[in-house]
């Protein structure tokens, strides 16, 4: 068996564990294609579509499905996925695809299908509560993971980094584990309190200085979002003169000239 066949294999396996702990994975073939929004870029970002060739990311950038993301040393990269997927950090010298990005209405409420592969580096999420039928899942050299309204971070660097592959500060991941010989391990992490998962020791308590550093990583993203937000727009039940078209401007401030002044 070839290892394109042994890693298919896995992630059958995966998806059928992911749906045993409740993490339901619902078709979206009617789904509309959903994008990424650059919101900051710290040092340099390059991003390439489907394999072909790299070229500079820029603040405002729309991203869809198949574009692969790589980041510079001291450089991050900010990416807002939406109200329901949030926001993404990726951190230096890391790389991010996004596989499959879709929004499906259900007639109840909007489902979101994040498929995310971090094959190097570091990344941070901050994802809104999701609805049932979304499917968030990040696919990593050791193992995937399926989050729901979910504060933390993912690792992948080689073995013997001090970063885990998992931080989990907020909500509930479902992380399956691939260990080189091929055996699969299934963790249910849930916070507060913090927890991080260790290919050595499982799920353990996250340190105090491991969950500062996360925090800052998305405090600093949250305001980076905030502060590239599409500005507010005028109340519809008020006509102000900034909403009118210049020539009706022109002519609201010629009435109030002409008025008589008590």
């Amino acid at each position: 068996m070839n290892s394109t066949q042994v890693l298919a294999g896995r992630f059958v396996t995966v998806a059928c564990l992911f749906t045993a702990f409740g993490m339901e994975i619902r078709a979206t073939a009617q789904g509309q294609v959903s994008r990424a929004e650059v919101r900051a870029i710290k040092g340099k970002a390059f991003y390439s579509t489907n394999g072909g060739p790299a070229m500079p990311l820029k603040v405002g950038a729309i991203l869809s499905s198949g574009a692969t993301i790589q980041t510079g040393p001291d450089s991050t990269i900010d990416l807002f996925l939406g109200l329901s997927a949030g926001i993404l950090r990726i951190a230096e010298k890391s790389t991010l695809s996004l596989d499959k990005l879709t929004l499906t209405d259900t007639g109840v409420d909007t489902a979101v299908e994040v498929q995310l592969n971090l094959p190097d580096g570091d990344m941070y999420f901050n994802v809104n509560k999701l609805s049932k039928a979304s499917r968030y899942e990040i696919k990593m050299p050791n193992g995937v993971a399926g989050i729901r309204g979910t504060r933390g971070s993912f690792s992948s660097r080689p073995a013997g980094s001090p970063k885990p592959p998992v931080v989990l500060l907020e909500g509930k991941v479902v992380f399956v584990h691939a260990a080189a010989d091929g055996q699969l391990s299934s963790y249910v992490m849930s916070a507060p309190p913090a927890v991080y998962f260790s290919t050595t020791d499982g799920v353990n308590q996250a340190p105090p200085g491991l969950v500062r550093e996360v925090e800052k990583q998305l405090e600093e993203s949250g305001k980076q979002g905030r502060n590239n937000a599409p500005p507010p727009q005028p109340s519809r039940d008020r006509t102000t003169e900034a909403s009118l078209s210049p020539g009706a401007g022109a002519r609201a401030r010629q009435r109030a000239a002409a008025r008589p002044r008590e």
